[in-house]
């Protein structure tokens, strides 16, 4: 599946196509995180890096939806996914969304997209 050419329409949300493409990602984690954040148009993204509780390197991607319905449609995209199962920390009142990794897992490679789609209803 090839990236699509235009991720945001002209009235500020993320098109079919590009949310298609989230929910069927092929990369690194660190590229998805890229696409992930460039998808978060009247929104907030941070990543920052750092120590864990064992004083390991860490970096945290926050994600803010601000309850923009642009926004959350991003990360519905997202909670079907490998990426949300992996890396998934919190959720918090607002659209506070937080996933935190190791520096080595950002240079996983492989599908992140839903591991098991839903199955067709049985006519």
């Amino acid at each position: 599946m090839t990236e699509p050419e235009e991720l945001i329409d002209d009235d500020g949300y993320p098109t079919d196509e590009a949310l298609d493409y989230l929910r069927n990602f092929h990369g690194s984690a660190a590229e998805m995180v890229t696409y992930v954040r460039s998808l978060m148009h009247n929104g907030a993204s941070t990543l920052e890096n750092f120590l864990d509780d064992y004083g390991r390197d860490e970096q945290r991607l926050t994600l803010v939806t601000y309850g923009w319905s642009g926004c959350e449609s991003v990360i519905g995209a997202l909670h079907g996914t490998m990426f949300n199962i992996m890396f998934w920390e919190s959720s918090h009142r607002g659209g506070k969304h937080t996933f935190t990794f190791s520096p080595q897992q950002l240079s996983l490679v492989m599908s992140w997209g839903n591991p098991a789609p839903a199955a067709e209803p049985k006519s």
